[in-house]
């Protein structure tokens, strides 16, 4: 599973962990949860097949930091990219980073601002 890729170089990243600490989970903020956290979830992907077993794979992740401050929450979206942008190392091939939208969840009075990580890698 890539994502734990990605949630590696995250947690290996200090701008990232000064902000979040080792918050990072999949798919939603569950009950109170401590905040500032970032969630991920597989948005989408790609695969291309070769003659020669291996597979070329691209999926798109969409990666949310929440906050009940918008600053915050923005702060740890900044590092998060900085993080992941044009990375490449272990069984990611190369990162590309774009900007998502910024939410505001009124029911539990949080912020929520996105990225979307464009993940290549090769599978066996």
């Amino acid at each position: 599973m890539i994502e734990a890729s990605v949630v590696a170089v995250l947690l290996a990243n200090a701008g990232v962990t000064a902000i979040v600490g080792d918050r990072i989970t999949p798919v939603a903020v569950r009950g109170n949860a401590v905040l500032p956290g970032i969630t991920f979830a597989r948005q989408s992907g790609s695969r291309e097949y070769s003659f020669g077993g291996s597979v070329e794979a691209t999926v798109f992740i969409g990666l949310t930091c929440w906050s009940p401050a918008y600053p915050q929450a923005r702060s740890g979206a900044e590092a998060a990219r900085a993080a992941l942008d044009k990375y490449g190392g272990g069984d990611i091939d190369i990162i590309a980073v774009t900007d998502g939208s910024d939410l505001y969840d009124p029911e539990a009075d949080v912020f929520g601002c996105t990225i979307v990580a464009q993940v290549h890698y090769t599978e066996a």
